[in-house]
């Protein structure tokens, strides 16, 4: 199971009834945002909600390297070091990651000299060595395989809760003592914590009748580790959280968390025991398909969000699976910052800072950013062969950045300009028709796949893995673009 799991389907399929709400006279025919959002009266919007700009701490991202990301659990140091400095200029103050999802490994990985403990050991030094602060996200209840394995008298009830693997009782004296032991070597050996944020279920959980009500299990066993982990981290903030489990459990919850001391944070619910720090709200990482067609800006969305909520966090660790997100992040940290900002400013902001563009360059591929993130719609053709999205700019967008690429060099060899432009080349296949030819279309595709080989090989791995239906110009059948005319020609024959 995919942490982050459940909050996905909601927030995913929530986007183009968004920005059905958010329709009124678009600023471009390639940004389609409306006017009220533009802020004409210059660089900032005139929400009464956003007002004034605070210091947010923590201020940070939470990359989710385990093994259902789109790459982070396959990168080295040196490429973490890289992505760590980005961040940070970016304009966050902590980094969080995932150190170790114990039922996704084995005894071996957590020894001393593992490659694995090893390299997380090295990725929390370097965050802090940054100066940024250290947070990471441990699930409650989770064992090596081999130990679930041994012992099914352990094994976690699933009930209502999204348990992932090796999960067990913490009922269950003898497995609440292995739960312990692991996580003690797990705070004993990073060498600085300043966050852990675990939630009561995804991963995690168990609704066993020892175990009910499970916020109060739940309560108990962090309090057990929070002071396991404050033996080697005294100032370690402990984070609960209620995200992906029901109102029921999330009231409990807020009844329970002010008498609990120890506590010192919430990640996104419930509201109002402790302050809250967002965790993905909007969600900016699976949306839009997970990865598999590149980033979904969500700009717009974003802002909302931050717009109507604002007075209600002291903290950002936004959740993260990859770099497909990139804009989106970079987003995020704008927006928490100054929500006033508006969608046309910061998408400009990124073509400036992180693809070195200007000019008309700039603006242009800003109008762009601010108009990605249409519906990617493939294998529907069951119902229709006239089915596509509705995006009649696609084709213009694509046309922008292949020009852009040939007028600025330097975009041959930045990661960040490929993930745009692949998304874009998705949308152009999600319509039925459009000024390009789908031969230009099918020549761009396979470009950005061989770039992302050449400069980002992690993300290529997990592009390379995807089925063929799922790689537009490839399968001919799964595409609104394609799959009409391929029909056509079938039927020529008969």
């Amino acid at each position: 199971m995919r942490l982050g799991a459940g909050i996905t389907a909601g927030v995913s399929m929530g986007i183009s009834a968004e920005r059905k709400a958010l329709a009124g006279g678009p600023i471009s025919s390639l940004s389609q945002r409306p006017s009220a959002e533009a802020g004409r009266s210059g660089r900032l919007s005139n929400s009464p909600a956003a007002q004034t700009s605070k210091a947010l701490r923590p201020l940070g991202i939470f990359f989710a390297n385990h093994k259902q990301d789109t790459g982070l659990h396959l990168w080295d140091l040196q490429r973490w070091k890289r992505e760590i400095d980005d961040t940070r200029r970016m304009g966050a103050n902590a980094i969080w990651f995932l150190p170790f999802q114990f039922g996704q490994h084995s005894p071996k990985d957590f020894e001393d000299m593992a490659p694995h403990w090893t390299l997380q050991r090295a990725l929390c030094r370097a965050v802090a060595d940054t100066g940024l602060e250290v947070g990471f996200y441990q699930g409650l209840n989770d064992v090596f395989p081999e130990t679930w394995n041994k012992h099914p008298e352990w094994h976690a009830v699933r009930g209502d809760y999204m348990l992932g693997e090796c999960q067990v009782c913490p009922s269950v004296p003898e497995a609440r003592q292995e739960l312990l032991r692991l996580r003690e070597r797990l705070y004993a050996g990073l060498p600085r914590i300043d966050y852990i944020v675990t939630q009561i279920t995804d991963y995690g959980g168990c609704g066993c009748d020892m175990c009910a009500p499970y916020p109060k299990t739940y309560l108990k066993a962090l309090e057990e580790q929070s002071a396991l982990a404050r033996r080697y981290h005294p100032g370690v903030k402990m984070v609960a959280s209620g995200l992906s489990a029901s109102s029921a459990d999330n009231d409990m919850l807020r009844d329970l968390l002010p008498k609990m001391t120890w506590a010192d944070n919430v990640w996104e619910l419930p509201r109002g025991p402790k302050p809250a720090i967002k965790a993905s709200m909007p969600e900016t990482s699976m949306v839009g398909g997970w990865g598999e067609f590149g980033p979904c800006p969500i700009l717009a969305e974003i802002k909302r969000v931050y717009e109507y909520d604002y007075g209600h966090f002291a903290g950002v660790a936004q959740y993260c699976e990859g770099i497909h997100d990139d804009v989106n992040r970079f987003a995020l940290l704008q927006f928490a910052q100054d929500p006033r900002r508006t969608v046309e400013d910061v998408a400009r902001a990124y073509a400036e800072d992180w693809l070195k563009l200007s000019g008309r360059s700039a603006e242009q591929v800003g109008e762009v950013i601010a108009g990605l993130g249409t519906e990617i719609s493939f294998d529907r053709f069951y119902g229709s062969l006239g089915y596509g999205a509705d995006n009649p700019q696609a084709d213009e967008r694509v046309r922008i950045l292949v020009d852009v690429r040939t007028q600025s060099r330097g975009l041959e060899d930045n990661f960040r300009y490929w993930l745009l432009h692949y998304r874009a080349v998705c949308e152009s296949f999600s319509t039925v028709s459009g000024s390009l030819t789908i031969e230009m279309l099918r020549k761009e595709a396979e470009a950005a796949r061989a770039a992302f080989l050449r400069l980002e090989p992690e993300y290529a791995q997990f592009i390379a893995k995807l089925d063929p239906n799922q790689l537009p110009g490839r399968i001919e059948w799964n595409w609104p673009r394609t799959i009409k005319v391929a029909f056509n020609r079938e039927r020529s024959f008969s």
